[in-house]
């Protein structure tokens, strides 16, 4: 028979136990309650009338001046507060030798555990940045932006907060909440156009291709079989892309001819990833390890210039265009088109869909001119292919050590001129090995 004095500490222990295992609850729900952002809901039809103001951001461009873009590209603040600083001290280093107009962000600004907090502090820290060295700045999201409770609604409300319109210097707008398909939805699509006076002289395309795709195992199977390769990065809905078209064709119509754009996305296009690939590849179609090998340089990456790929490695990467035409001749032929490397080398085969839906061949007919991403790390190639200048943006910053084996961290500034031509140069701020030596940053 229990006593009263036991009856009443294993009430005591009861309630302890009850109010321990509430708290356990409520802190497991906190950590895992995904943060819906306010109510957003816009949806996009190809009937409708076109606004420039409503459906695009302009940003005003001076006169006889280069309107000059910095990409920083795969940040990733994470629970390293020493990378973190690190990764800023190279954006700030990035930016006082660009002197750029606006910064573009193409993805993994931040990344695992703690991302919703480290996201305010990547925008604050931006903003404060921008604030002193007076430039505009657009983010679009990439596959790690929204890990743990950040959804890309909320972090677009936290970007909305520090917009232009709220008297910051961030240009993000949410876009149309339809373009998605069956691999989910996407709002981070928005469209920045460049204005001098009342002329249009360029369009900058920031669309978010972010989230892995859930493909059938049939489809990976077969790709792996045919290609080697079974990368999860998903393709540009067809919905993006006639959205894409649309916006296209009204700021043509309004320019009163073909207006030069540039696309930002996280990873990249397929049309992009499979010219490197055929590259590698070669007349076989797929990728094969021994013969691959040959290719590479001492240090595992290829290079693409003069036609060439290096077998002497030299320690600094910094690869320059071919010096004359009858070099510039020599440079690979892809499905009977020249691929022109222009800067960069690149370790792997890029992170890119599975198959293609066609928005390089159906917006070069609208003025698209360039192409640039992140995602890769190891890979920081420039090339020309088919007309185009694609490009992967140096990684501006050492976060995360498990898996960022870059050459440089650093940026890249990119211009563009009244014909379209693009200009695109890397920053090299600090060579990785020697930040990884002593984990700080060396003048």
């Amino acid at each position: 028979m229990v006593s009263a004095k036991n009856k009443k500490l294993i009430i005591v222990i009861s309630a302890v136990m009850t109010v321990v295992l509430l708290g356990i609850v409520v802190t497991v729900s906190v950590l895992f309650t995904r943060l819906k952002g306010s109510k957003y809901e816009d949806n996009w039809f190809a009937s409708m009338q076109y606004d420039i103001a409503k459906h695009s951001v302009i940003v005003e461009k001076e006169k006889g001046k280069d309107f000059v873009i910095l990409q920083l590209t795969d940040m990733q603040l994470w629970s390293n507060s020493k990378d973190n600083e690190a990764s800023f001290v190279i954006a700030e280093k990035a930016i006082q030798q660009s002197s750029p107009n606006l910064v573009v962000f193409t993805g993994d600004n931040v990344s695992g555990v703690g991302a919703p907090g480290l996201l305010k502090t990547f925008i604050k820290k931006v903003e404060s940045l921008a604030k002193e060295y007076n430039f505009l700045w657009a983010p679009v999201f990439g596959n790690h932006d929204n890990e743990m409770r950040a959804t890309p609604n909320w972090s677009g409300d936290q970007y909305l907060k520090a917009s232009v319109d709220n008297g910051g210097h961030c240009l993000f707008r949410k876009g149309p909440t339809n373009l998605g398909d069956e691999f989910g939805d996407l709002l981070g699509n928005y469209v920045i156009n460049v204005k001098e006076g009342e002329k249009i002289v360029q369009s900058l395309y920031m669309l978010d291709n972010s989230a892995y795709a859930n493909y059938s195992q049939h489809l990976i199977e077969s790709i792996k079989q045919s290609e080697g390769r079974s990368n999860k990065e998903r393709p540009f809905p067809y919905a993006q892309i006639a959205w894409c078209e649309w916006q296209a064709k009204n700021i043509n119509s309004i320019a009163g001819g073909i207006v030069p754009s540039i696309f930002f996305t996280h990873c990249a296009p397929y049309e992009m990833g499979h010219t490197l690939f055929k590259y590698v590849a070669g007349n076989d179609e797929k990728l094969n390890t021994e013969d691959d090998l040959k290719k590479q340089d001492k240090e595992g990456y290829w290079t693409l210039v003069g036609g060439y790929s290096s077998g002497n490695a030299s320690d600094e990467p910094t690869i320059k265009p071919a010096s004359s035409a009858i070099e510039a001749l020599d440079y690979p032929f892809v499905d009977g088109k020249q691929l022109k490397g222009l800067a960069g080398r690149f370790a792997y085969v890029p992170g890119h869909a599975l198959y293609n839906t066609g928005i390089v061949e159906k917006m070069k007919n609208f003025g698209l001119k360039g192409w640039f991403v992140g995602h890769d790390h190891e890979n920081d190639i420039i090339f020309e292919y088919d007309n185009i200048i694609y490009g992967y943006g140096l990684k501006a910053g050492p976060s995360p050590k498990p898996w960022n084996d870059s050459y440089f961290f650093g940026g890249t500034i990119l211009v563009m001129n009244e014909q379209g031509n693009i200009t695109a140069n890397h920053l090299q701020i600090i060579k990785a090995s020697d930040y990884w030596k002593t984990r700080t940053l060396m003048a």
